[in-house]
């Protein structure tokens, strides 16, 4: 090993990965490589090493940001556990550094096939590992057995989408679980 040089400093990676998650978050994708390497505490040079390009840096933060661990409630009911999953989902919506940036990704993925990819594939992944909550009401009899998952899942995460993408003002949780549990039928 030569004498020379400093040894790579194994946390700017990470520091760097943060700060483009820090900013995407709080500014939107209206941020410079010169914003990430500040907020980093590194040098340009380094984000650089890293990336190529913004695009590239973007693509892999927003990867990041979609494969966030979102918990699986298990309340003991169907209707308990759409609350907790539609009331943290209406929160992220609510917030507006998040909602900013949702509708700038998805505004970008209508430009960008490789950002509609990410959108795309993050959500259906997302999406399917939550189904347990769907199949642990099946095997309650709170969902028929033949329940077209992806029906009920698209239904929600739909509306939201189109709620938030167009700022239009969002339901409160209880009004959305009950729909979704008991339709629009009159209660009886």
């Amino acid at each position: 090993m030569s004498a020379r040089g400093r040894k790579p400093d194994p946390t700017v990676d990470l520091r760097i990965r943060q700060a483009a998650t820090i900013l995407a978050i709080t500014k939107g994708l209206d941020f410079t490589m010169d914003d990430v390497a500040e907020q980093a505490g590194v040098g340009r040079a380094s984000v650089f090493r890293r990336y190529a390009t913004k695009r590239d840096m973007l693509l892999e933060t927003l990867a990041g940001i979609m494969d966030t661990h979102v918990a699986v409630p298990d309340t003991g009911s169907l209707e308990g556990d759409l609350r907790v999953v539609v009331t943290d989902t209406l929160a992220i919506w609510r917030d507006p550094g998040l909602a900013r940036m949702a509708r700038q990704v998805f505004g970008e993925a209508g430009r960008d096939p490789a950002v509609a990819d990410l959108i795309r594939t993050s959500m259906r992944n997302r999406m399917e590992r939550s189904w347990v909550v769907y199949e642990r009401a099946i095997e309650r009899g709170e969902l028929a057995p033949d329940t077209d998952l992806w029906l009920l899942t698209d239904l929600f995460a739909g509306f939201v989408a189109y709620r938030g993408l167009l700022d239009l003002p969002l339901p409160e949780p209880d009004e959305v679980v009950r729909a979704l549990v008991n339709g629009f039928g009159l209660q009886l």
